[in-house]
């Protein structure tokens, strides 16, 4: 097949970052419109990264027909954006959280179903996670046993954006950055959830939780405890990965991405990797599902699962979800 021509919805910085990812695959797409309502942030996206400005999605689909499209608008225009590449049988890949509710979620899916749906959880294409993955496939953690996260830092724009504004964006942080946490947290388990115990806090003058925390049980038994905040002054992120046998961190911010101390060792291992960013690597695989037809990595099972997850957290829920 020829290059696959790939269209952009949304011109904000997650827009921008789709588009550096695709850049940097010039070889094997080529980027064809970029669509936001405001419309000169998407010209000026198309005189960096090429292709035509619109104004209106729709007309962008109708107009240049792409291969593939990214939806990087807030969650509240997920599930239109998406039933648009949908009526087209255009590929979607689609920014997290998946949409504002289970039920969008479930529209979404339904919606694109025989197509190719890949939703943006872009820490599965982290490659410290991926080797923390093979230590855990290869037994070399033993049982695992507990699982800490931690994404935390002050957000200047809170309450000046849509971010904060539960209509277009779901809720607060929990829906924004934690719908990664869990998906890290489902993906080093390999497990599907069964437990969910959740509180929030606002320490802004905000509308919605700028703090949260989640405990979490897999089937398997394996425990996590997952931390987010967009009012601490002290950036983190990172996931502790406890086993029987050993401990591994990746953290996102040594030169060293991953260190792990099993059982017998006397110090730490620690692991570079030289290895595209998790955006250019999550393009990669999105674009050769278009080349290969295999299913994505991250299926549309697991969006609809890290919102029920969601979901049962912002209901209270604290038994079997």
């Amino acid at each position: 097949m020829g290059k696959i021509r790939v269209a952009v919805i949304g011109a904000g910085g997650i827009g921008g970052t789709h588009l550096k990812a695709y850049a940097a695959h010039a070889e094997r797409c080529e980027i064809v419109g970029i669509a936001d309502v405001l419309e000169s942030a998407a010209q000026e996206r198309a005189a960096a990264f090429g292709g035509r400005a619109f104004a209106e999605g729709e007309a962008m689909l109708d107009a240049l027909r792409p291969d593939a499209l990214s939806v990087c608008t807030p969650p509240k225009y997920h599930l239109p954006a998406v039933e648009m590449a949908a009526e087209r049988g255009i590929a979607v890949l689609c920014e997290k959280p998946p949409a504002r509710t289970l039920a969008e979620t479930e529209a979404i899916v339904a919606a694109m179903r025989g197509k190719i749906l890949q939703f943006a959880f872009c820490h599965r294409f982290h490659a410290p996670l991926r080797a923390a993955q093979d230590l855990i496939a290869g037994g070399r953690l033993g049982k695992l046993v507990q699982i800490e996260n931690r994404f935390a830092f002050r957000f200047p724009r809170a309450g000046n954006s849509w971010f904060t504004e539960a209509d277009i964006a779901g809720g607060g942080i929990l829906i924004d950055t934690l719908a990664h946490s869990i998906d890290i947290f489902r993906a080093l388990t390999g497990d599907e959830i069964e437990f969910v115990g959740a509180a929030v806090s606002a320490t802004l003058p905000i509308t919605v939780e700028d703090s949260a925390s989640l405990l979490l049980r897999s089937r398997s038994g394996v425990l996590g405890t997952l931390n987010c905040s967009w009012v601490t002054p002290v950036a983190e992120a990172n996931v502790r990965i406890h086993g029987s046998e050993g401990q591994a961190v990746i953290d996102y911010d040594a030169a060293a991405g991953l260190r792990y101390k099993l059982a017998e060792d006397d110090g730490w291992t620690e692991e570079t990797f030289d290895a595209p960013d998790r955006f250019t690597a999550q393009a990669d695989h999105f674009l050769r599902c278009l080349e290969t037809g295999a299913p994505p990595l991250v299926r549309p099972e697991d969006g609809l699962a890290v919102m029920r997850v969601i979901e049962a957290a912002y209901q209270g829920a604290g038994g079997t979800i």
